[in-house]
């Protein structure tokens, strides 16, 4: 499933870098070597996306395997780790969107030789293929952008944790602190705590008034809620 903030990330990455560029091959190999150094350590997933030839790379370690993936690398038709998705919860995976919109938006306000001072971070919980659910911490960061600003590498890690813990944030590696609204204007909250509720009951193929019933809440506070969804996420629709 697709949520909307997936599918905006989607168009924003993949339809900005188009034209003629130079010869970055040994640059990617650089790159493909450092996803897999660190699977190597860590045991987790690295996904390194080039989104200018729509591609990612994944490298999968040990807990890789256990979520299905076969083999140390995976070449996919796009630069997006949909397979990956798949195994994570709903709920978490909406609020690993917002996330990574968040800091692709603060990006586009940061110098380009600054970029790779931040990373975002989000703990997901993973659906196993037993039913159990395991701790994730997701991490996601800019490795190389071309000279017009356009982002052409990105890495993604996913390395179990052990336990639930944390909030989803972007951090300054200079500094060693989080990122916040306060902070930073370009990077505002895109969305209150009870639209990301109900976001994730949207995400889950819930109606208005099967959201309202969970939440305790009016429909009509449901439909007030999803309008100013649609406004913080830049769509058209919640389709």
């Amino acid at each position: 499933m697709h949520t909307q903030e997936e599918k905006q990330l989607k168009q924003l990455l993949t339809g900005q870098a188009t034209g003629q560029a130079a010869d970055r091959r040994e640059v990617l190999e650089q790159r493909k070597l450092q996803a897999q150094a660190i699977v190597q350590a860590e045991g987790g997933i690295a996904v390194l996306s080039d989104f200018v030839h729509a591609t990612a790379y994944i490298y999968a370690g040990s807990f890789g395997r256990t979520v299905g993936i076969e083999g140390n690398l995976v070449v996919a038709g796009s630069a997006f780790e949909d397979d990956i998705f798949g195994c994570i919860l709903p709920e978490d995976l909406v609020e690993r969107h917002v996330m990574e919109l968040r800091y692709y938006r603060l990006m586009q306000s940061v110098p380009i030789g600054e970029r790779k001072d931040y990373h975002g971070a989000c703990p997901v919980r993973f659906r196993l293929a037993d039913g159990s659910v395991a701790h994730v911490l997701h991490r996601t960061c800019y490795l190389e952008s071309l000279p017009n600003g356009s982002v052409w590498l990105g890495l993604c890690l996913y390395t179990p944790c052990g336990q639930a813990g944390g909030q989803p944030c972007i951090v300054n590696h200079a500094t060693g602190r989080a990122v916040n609204a306060a902070d930073c204007g370009q990077c505002p909250p895109l969305l209150s705590p009870r639209e990301a509720e109900v976001l994730a009951l949207l995400a889950r193929g819930c109606s208005s008034k099967q959201v309202a019933r969970q939440l305790c809440i009016a429909t009509n506070t449901v439909y007030r809620h999803r309008q100013n969804i649609l406004a913080a996420l830049q769509v058209s629709n919640t389709a």
